[in-house]
């Protein structure tokens, strides 16, 4: 047991992050052991390369304007731990977050004594946020994947409506290096009679419509024609002949919100098109295309799939302005390959650093490289012309270093 949060965090981020992907019987089990009842709590599953967050808190603002309490697992935490599980879009409470460590430290004791085994790191924050949902009394969950879908600890629950955003190469290692085999990865979160929503490229259609067949499912693609873009900056969509202001930047924006009112609808189909567009107006989520000083945005673009799609946001929301880009990756983001695919697109590349454990040298790469972040950063500030654009790209760790520890330099 815990008197201190920071202790409690250190315990569960020290814990092994994922177990092999062989079974969801541990977790499975867990589950059956904690005994807590979901079956009044609607359910809603999401995966895919990138998106998942931006739809998990789309969803999350829609659900909240219609009266129901909104429970969202999300995974990773940009700033700090307690963003991983929210209750209505708000990051738990130090107090109630110490509590859930507390007990689901408890937990994995007995669960130790019984089996013989403990519980992953992601195993763990699993069974914490259903505990805290099931405590909380919510209307609606929404669990967001991990890594892939088939063998990921948040597979163990049968969902009203599972959501896989779109397929792109990222966690190879894991999941596969054909588009396909990282299909079927993720599409082991849909299971028999289930209702799947996808933004999916339509050359993956047929392997979906299969798949799905196969499972006596249900798919909703998004028809992209559907789909226009109105304006970018207040991003502004429209579809299906309704228009919409997202409050989120990015093109890529306009499937994921398309996504988050299908999804809506089906769950609920008395929904208000009223609690829509205020859900979508006032959707939050740091990290993605944020100004976070004038003139100075940030993004957690963390693989290539990621920034092509950036790379289309920048040309029209920042359409004729130069673009100034600092950037930091982990290695397994094949951080050479995403700097080759921004280059053409902008003004300059800065690489630098910053801390974690993980982090192995850039300096490498063919760019020019500042290890301390804050030196590169301010460099930059100084030496562009008023009306440029800085970007910070890259691992979502690094973004949320930059929040943490460099920006208050700033101020």
């Amino acid at each position: 047991m815990f008197n201190l949060l920071k202790d409690a965090i250190h315990w569960i981020e020290t814990r092994t992050k994922f177990r092999p992907k062989t079974s969801l019987d541990y977790i499975d089990n867990a589950l059956k052991m904690m005994n807590v009842n979901l079956d009044l709590i609607k359910k809603i599953h999401v995966t895919g390369t990138n998106g998942k967050g931006s739809v998990s808190m789309y969803l999350t603002h829609i659900f909240k304007f219609n009266g129901y309490k909104v429970g969202t697992f999300i995974s990773p935490y940009l700033m700090r731990f307690n963003e991983r599980i929210k209750i209505n879009g708000q990051d738990i409470d130090d107090d109630s977050l110490l509590q859930l460590i507390n007990k689901i430290f408890t937990f994995n004791e007995v669960y130790h004594e019984k089996t013989g085994q403990s519980l992953s790191f992601f195993e763990l924050m699993t069974l914490m946020s259903i505990q805290m949902f099931s405590d909380e009394k919510v209307d609606l969950m929404i669990m967001e994947v991990g890594i892939g879908g088939l063998l990921d600890a948040t597979n163990i629950l049968n969902y009203d409506a599972s959501v896989i955003t779109n397929i792109g190469f990222d966690h190879m290692k894991q999941l596969g290096n054909t588009l396909e085999e990282i299909s079927f990865n993720k599409l082991g979160i849909v299971k028999k009679h289930n209702h799947l929503f996808t933004t999916v490229d339509s050359k993956l259609h047929d392997y979906f419509k299969n798949y799905v067949d196969k499972k006596e499912a249900t798919v909703k693609f998004i028809d992209e024609t559907e789909v226009k873009i109105v304006n970018h900056y207040p991003n502004i969509i429209k579809y299906k002949g309704i228009t919409y202001e997202l409050g989120i930047l990015g093109n890529y924006q306009a499937l994921n919100a398309a996504l988050a009112i299908e999804v809506s609808k089906f769950i609920d189909p008395s929904i208000q098109d009223d609690d829509i567009l205020k859900g979508l107006k006032y959707t939050v989520y740091p990290g993605r295309l944020e100004e976070v000083l004038p003139e100075i945005f940030i993004d957690g673009a963390h693989n290539s799939h990621a920034i092509e799609a950036l790379i289309k946001t920048l040309q029209q929301t920042f359409n004729r302005k130069k673009i100034h880009v600092l950037f930091s990756a982990l290695a397994d983001k094949e951080p050479k390959n995403m700097l080759d695919l921004l280059a053409p697109h902008v003004e300059s590349i800065y690489v630098t650093g910053f801390d974690d454990p993980r982090y192995q040298s850039l300096h490498d790469l063919g760019y020019a490289f500042e290890a301390d972040a804050y030196q590169a950063l301010k460099t930059l500030i100084q030496t562009k012309n008023n009306g440029d654009i800085i970007l910070i790209t890259g691992s979502l760790h690094f973004i949320g270093y930059i929040k943490n520890d460099i920006l208050p330099k700033l101020s």
